[in-house]
């Protein structure tokens, strides 16, 4: 790793070979090797220690939730072994503890799943990591050195292809330009040239260390060698790593976990509150205490018996209380929605991110290929006007590499080229390295970006002749993978390249000696940054082809065109020729460049500047990386939506302002000061200013920003409590990634560090497919909200039936396999299909919810307080009913034969056997059969298998008419009908079809402790069922009157604000 303080790009190269103690020559001896070794280590990232299997199966059981249900378990299961007969009814005895056992290991083997999947991030950054170098060691050169056997103080020698192993201070460059392609680890869109003198700041950022080769980055062009001066762990990518652990660490749970874990710890002590409750009403049916008529201590008798049948009752209530298949629906409601998002081009890697996404407030956007194509392009033409003083200008339409994405503005498709436009796209076609191609149903640059761009340009121009320019498009639609760049073919077919006088970052230009076909003498064609190109022109080409010279007032003009581009943020480059290069290159045919005196020539690049001067200008372009056009509107989208982008970027402030401005994150007029930053000024802010900035701020642009400046606006935004999405495709950005509450990376141009780190990939890296996945995870949320308030609902009448059953006195009419059963597939369909509910048409156009929303408001609360109230007596009702009467609200019972009994020996049954003149009869099962029992007195306990049955089909029935009632929170059903969503519909068939199996089907029947009903019993089901769409269409009115009151309220108070405002 680097020593403290050391900053080698702030040091000339002979401070940095004798502060590292080596010499360029020789490079580090055996010796030096041994004793930096035992100093510096291996240069290799570390190994994170990976949690082992039985740990994370322990953590699956650390949820409130899941430790009562594995309490219930454990004590269902004792209960179950100790109770008389338990042995000889065999396996069914146990069936509710295994089924209990069942449902916790299948939560924690998707637990142990999810999250041995999750931690790849680190993994792919190790890729980045070369596996040999060439360096000189011991005065030779080793050309397979193991990249990690590297060390500070190495020598190595870099080439055009070659990754960086290591970070390294460039000693010299070998070839005239060195470029390396560092965006994924800076963010900068285009290759930056290298050199070997020091920074003056030696605190300045990564994108300002030119002198700097950095572990992971690619050389794009040239040649170097360098001193490595950081390995491994001391690396920027080993930094980054750092950072990527520790962002881990700082993972939340999404907000909607949050309001379940508060919701369970809540459960978990009204379940212990009601067992307590439940125990002291009923403490005198297995307690006696007899008081002695001299005083003292009462005698106390237990009778272990009953006392076991009220911890049967606790282990009810836990099971009643736990919405068991909450995760399962909410998971299913999860996956359905990351196939919806997945049609509109977003990955979801993390499930729960789903959820959080639909409470996002901030999205932090990286800017290239995000918010701009990452396709360079020509925006801006420029070419003298005919009277030699002005300057003519075109726009140019189109964003990709691909030529037919649109035009020269102005000149249109038949219009014919004066000789300066020719001239213009002869050099762009010729004087380039690069080329396009076109694979995958799209075109694409081989070769640096900028000239990429220019080639577009030159097929955008065409040639000449206005029919060749449509017969070369022609041939470009109809055979683009055999011809993706006709004209630029054609251009260069004319004037075949002799040599070519390679850029350098004093003359900043580039240029080619051509031979133009028919002409007798050579001509060079050039191009580079506007204001060294200009300043080396005397001449000007004019429309008609004349040459004159370039005049005051003309050069006046060309640099006004090349300031406003700049104001645009434009890359702007001059085009010239010299038609007239010096002997001896005006006649060399590129033949016997060792010897002849223009190969000699050009082999020295210090003569570059002088070949290049006396030039003749023939036109300007400006050239960006231009904002994708579907961007402005979903910007727009995220301000209706109540949503804030800040633009996070590596680029220069003047590009990143620019861009901002052209897609609407800065409106016109804004004073743009107050909201721009660069990184570097932003974090030496005091903290208080910048919370301040961060909270008042409606849209923000951070430029030339590092890992850790992306890292600090996050921590901060979510210190304020804002629901923070971030963008990103290098590997800088893995750690901002890791740390965002939604992390979204680039499918396309993402490096697979940044989509480990994720928890969402876009497909087509598309900003507006962001805001997509933000209105799906909002309906989705929405939905989910309904399903979850539908299942707790439906728990707290199990748990009313139960209270109201023990706190009566009665016999235990559901039991928990029952109540598992109800819990785990009887609500399953109709919750999960709750979460197909049409989103709102108007959702984007509502401010997200904060993170600490209720989930269950105290009207809601009440509102499921009194259903599940009214659940409780109904099914309890329906229980009553059938014991107490042969004939209930004009319903015939008593067809099965049935024994009634009075409400004081129903509340009594337990101290049946002390009446002795107690009778009761067996009775008739629907479709033969006959529930008998050995004693009269078992009519209680076994007997009990009818009035059970009604109580279990009482609550599905509700639980039925309850999901209807969960279409709308406060909607009727006469305004939004059944049939609004017909998955529901569908999905209530299906459990009511199950619950029919279990009743008719003898063997399952036989395992819930059921039995089948007839067609009156299925009337008492209804009679006590029905009611509750009435009861809660009335609730659901009341409900629309206090909103409507608050939201009356609420607009007053806007009212009085505004007022006050004005008056001030």
């Amino acid at each position: 790793m680097a020593d403290d303080g050391f900053a080698p790009w702030s040091m000339t190269t002979a401070q940095v070979l004798s502060h590292l103690d080596v010499d360029p020559k020789t490079g580090l001896t055996d010796q030096k090797v041994e004793e930096k070794r035992a100093t510096y280590g291996y240069n290799e990232l570390e190994k994170e220690s990976k949690q082992s299997i039985w740990a994370m199966i322990v953590e699956q059981f650390e949820d409130t939730l899941v430790r009562i249900l594995l309490l219930a378990a454990v004590v269902s299961f004792a209960l179950a072994y100790f109770e008389e007969g338990a042995h000889e009814e065999g396996l069914r005895a146990f069936i509710e503890p295994l089924v209990i056992l069942l449902i916790l290991i299948l939560n924690a083997g998707v637990g142990v799943w999810q999250e041995s999947n999750a931690e790849s991030a680190l993994e792919a950054l190790k890729e980045l990591q070369t596996e040999t170098a060439h360096v000189t060691r011991n005065g030779k050169m080793v050309s397979d050195l193991p990249s990690r056997e590297l060390l500070p103080g190495d020598i190595v020698h870099l080439h055009v292809g070659d990754r960086v192993p290591a970070d390294c201070r460039v000693l010299a460059l070998r070839t005239a330009t060195c470029r390396v392609e560092q965006a994924s680890l800076t963010g900068e869109s285009v290759a930056v040239n290298k050199g070997s003198d020091p920074v003056a700041d030696p605190n300045c950022e990564l994108q300002s260390k030119e002198c700097m080769l950095f572990a992971g980055t690619a050389i794009a062009n040239g040649s170097c060698s360098a001193v490595v001066t950081s390995i491994g762990m001391g690396t920027e990518i080993g930094k980054i790593q750092e950072q990527i652990s520790a962002a881990a660490k700082e993972d939340d749970d999404t907000p909607l976990k949050k309001k379940l874990d508060e919701f369970g710890e809540m459960l978990a002590k009204v379940i212990a509150a009601i067992c307590v409750v439940v125990w002291l009403i009923n403490y005198e049916h297995f307690v006696t205490f007899t008081w002695k008529p001299e005083g003292g201590l009462p005698g106390v008798a237990f009778n272990l018996s009953k006392a076991t049948y009220y911890f049967k009752i606790a282990v009810a209530l836990a099971v009643a209380a736990i919405p068991e298949g909450l995760p399962a629906v909410i998971t299913t409601c999860l996956a359905l929605g990351t196939r919806t998002m997945a049609k509109k081009n977003a990955i979801v890697r993390k499930l729960p991110s789903v959820e959080t996404l639909g409470c996002t407030t901030v999205i932090c956007s990286d800017k290239t290929g995000t918010l701009t194509t990452n396709q360079m392009s020509a925006v801006a033409l420029a070419a003298m006007g005919s009277d030699g003083a002005s300057v003519r200008r075109w726009a140019v339409a189109g964003h990709t590499y691909c030529p037919d994405d649109g035009e020269v503005v102005g000149l249109g498709h038949a219009a014919a080229l004066d000789k300066a436009l020719q001239t213009v796209a002869e050099v762009c076609a010729v004087c380039n390295e690069a080329h396009l191609e076109f694979k995958g149903s799209a075109f694409r640059a081989v070769g640096a970006p900028t000239e990429a761009a220019l080639l577009v340009l030159a097929e955008k121009l065409g040639v000449a002749d206005p029919a060749e320019t449509a017969a070369a498009r022609k041939k470009r639609t109809a055979t683009p993978e055999e011809h993706p760049q006709p004209v630029c073919s054609e251009y260069r077919s004319r004037a075949p390249v002799q040599a070519l006088l390679e850029f350098d970052r004093d003359r900043k230009s580039m240029s080619v000696l051509v031979r133009p076909a028919g002409a007798a003498r050579n001509a060079l064609l050039v191009k580079g940054a506007a204001e060294c190109v200009i300043d080396r022109c005397n001449r000007m080409m004019l429309p008609d082809g004349r040459v004159v010279p370039l005049t005051p007032v003309a050069r006046a003009a060309v640099l006004g065109a090349v300031k406003d581009m700049a104001r645009d943020a434009l890359r702007c480059l001059a085009l010239a020729v010299k038609p007239d290069p010096p002997a001896p290159l005006s006649d060399w045919d590129g033949s016997d460049a060792e010897h002849s005196p223009a190969g000699r020539l050009l082999r020295d690049p210090a003569t570059y500047a002088a070949v290049e001067s006396e030039l003749v200008l023939v036109g300007l372009t400006g050239l960006q990386d231009p904002p994708r056009p579907e961007v402005r509107p979903a910007i727009e989208s995220c301000k209706a939506a109540g949503i804030r982008v800040m633009v996070i970027t590596g680029d220069n402030k003047d590009t990143a302002e620019a861009i901002c401005g052209k897609i609407g994150v800065f409106e016109a007029g804004d004073d743009v000061s107050l909201y721009s930053y660069t990184g570097r000024d932003f974090v030496s802010l005091p903290r208080e200013r910048q919370m301040e900035i961060l909270a008042s701020a409606p849209a923000m642009c951070f430029s030339r920003a590092e890992p850790r400046h992306k890292q600090d606006i996050v921590r901060l935004l979510k210190e304020q409590g804002e629901v923070t999405a971030m963008t990103g495709d290098g590997v800088n950005d893995a750690p901002a990634l890791k740390l965002a509450d939604i992390g979204v990376a680039m499918g396309i141009a993402g490096t697979e560090v940044a989509k480990e780190a994720s928890d969402m990939v876009l497909a087509d890296d598309n900003f507006s497919s962001i805001v997509a996945a933000v209105a799906e995870g909002r309906a989705i949320y929405n939905n989910m909200k309904a399903f979850i308030r539908y299942m707790i609902s439906s728990n707290i009448g199990e748990v009313a039936s139960i209270f109201l059953t023990a706190a009566l006195g009665l016999p235990e009419g559901l039991i928990p396999v029952q109540l598992l059963w109800v819990n785990l597939v009887t609500d399953g369909p109709p919750a999960t299909a709750l979460g197909f509910n049409a989103p709102d048409k108007d959702i984007m156009s509502k401010p997200p919810r904060r993170a600490n929303d209720q989930l269950i408001t105290p009207w809601v609360f009440f509102r499921y307080m009194v259903i599940g109230g009214y659940v409780g007596v109904a099914t309890v009702g329906a229980f009553v009913s059938w014991y107490m009467y042969d004939r209930f609200m004009g319903i015939d019972l008593s067809r099965d034969g049935h024994s009634t009994v009075t409400w004081e020996q129903l509340t009594n049954w337990q101290s049946c056997r002390e009446w002795g003149n107690f009778t009761a009869k067996p009775y008739l099962l629907q479709g033969g059969g006959v529930v008998s029992f050995p004693h009269p007195c078992d009519y209680f306990t076994a007997g009990k298998a009818k009035a059970s049955t009604l109580s279990l089909s009482v609550i599905v029935a509700i639980e039925m008419f309850n999901a209807l009632n969960a279409l709308s929170e406060d909607g009727s059903l006469l305004t939004m009908p059944p049939w609004a969503n017909p998955w529901l519909l569908l999905a209530i068939a299906i459990s009511i079809s199950l619950h029919c199996v279990i009743l008719y089907v003898p063997f399952l029947a036989d395992v819930f402790a059921i039995v089948p009903l007839s067609w009156p019993e299925w009337q008492l089901v209804l009679l006590w069922s029905a009611p509750v769409v009435l009861l809660d269409e009335v609730l659901k009115a009341v409900g629309r009157l206090l909103h409507a009151n608050t939201g009356s309220d609420a607009s007053r108070k806007r009212a009085a604000a505004a007022a006050a405002k004005k008056a001030e």
